[in-house]
């Protein structure tokens, strides 16, 4: 009996750590996933990945906030969103990235494409403008400071892109000397 018991334990004890953690399996499959993103010949996003990885990188980042992958994760999901044309859920997660990591690497690029988002994918200017103004206040040196000025002056003036790009030729043309 003794050694029917120490075996039944070892076999517990086997099982327990042969098992793979829920957090270990998920990090994988995002990893698999990854892989499989983008068509090799074509570069095209292959959908049906993007939707499971999608939903993976939101799980992730649900279930351990705290593990230091969930705030790029959550950054990849939001890139994933617009990717697959689903501009609200990627301001939704832009808007939780800012939220909750407020000082991860990807912060600044965040707020940009947040405002980016409202002001072109969702056609609320008022949003994007308050997403510029923020990006510009935190983070005026930034290398889409120029962009988010601009984008910011013509959702002000009223100008549609068509007459944004008018100004630009015709300053070009007196630059020039036309």
């Amino acid at each position: 009996m003794q050694i029917k018991n120490k075996l039944i334990l070892l076999s517990a004890f086997t099982v327990l750590f042969s098992c793979k953690s829920e957090k270990q399996k998920l990090s994988e499959q995002i990893k698999a996933n990854e892989e499989k993103l983008f068509n090799d010949s074509t570069k095209m996003l292959n959908t049906a990945v993007a939707k499971d990885e999608f939903d993976a990188y939101q799980k992730y980042a649900s279930a351990y906030p705290t593990d230091t992958a969930s705030p790029g994760f959550l950054f990849k999901a939001a890139d994933l969103a617009n990717g697959m044309r689903r501009p609200r859920e990627a301001a939704r997660l832009y808007r939780e990235l800012i939220s909750k990591y407020p000082n991860h690497s990807k912060i600044a690029t965040s707020y940009f494409l947040l405002a980016f988002v409202y002001d072109n994918d969702i056609k609320q200017k008022d949003s994007a403008k308050i997403y510029y103004r923020e990006f510009l206040e935190k983070f005026p040196t930034h290398q889409f400071a120029p962009s988010a000025k601009a984008s910011l002056d013509q959702i002000e003036m009223g100008l549609s892109d068509e007459e944004l790009v008018k100004i630009f030729e015709a300053r070009l043309d007196s630059a020039k000397g036309k």
